[in-house]
């Protein structure tokens, strides 16, 4: 078992509208912040999980059923988009994020 031991927020996407009308985008936690564990991926992960280099970082965190590719991770003052989501089998035990840091 690997220690959670760094608080993250999970944060969703939400719009609301200036007085022209123009949409604005700003992120809302959806909960209190949370446990968990936190590595760098090294390349070889990287490439064993996806084609993709953007992926930069893991998150495990307990098992949640509101956690979707459409959050972002805050952490340390960074944020990270959620690119995939691993159930460990089916066990609702744990969730893994698989993230890559926002521009």
């Amino acid at each position: 078992m690997k220690l959670k031991d760094k608080k993250i927020e999970i944060l969703e996407k939400t719009y609301t509208h200036d007085a022209v009308g123009n949409s604005i985008v700003s992120y809302e936690p959806i909960t209190d912040p949370i446990w968990a564990y936190f590595r760098q991926l090294s390349m070889k992960e990287l490439y064993g999980v996806t084609t993709q280099v953007e992926e930069q970082v893991l998150f495990q965190i307990s098992y949640r059923t509101d956690v979707t590719t459409n959050h972002v991770i805050s952490y340390n003052g960074l944020q990270y988009e959620i690119i995939r989501i691993d159930t460990f089998e089916g066990y609702k035990t744990d969730l893994t994020l698989y993230c890559k840091r926002k521009e």
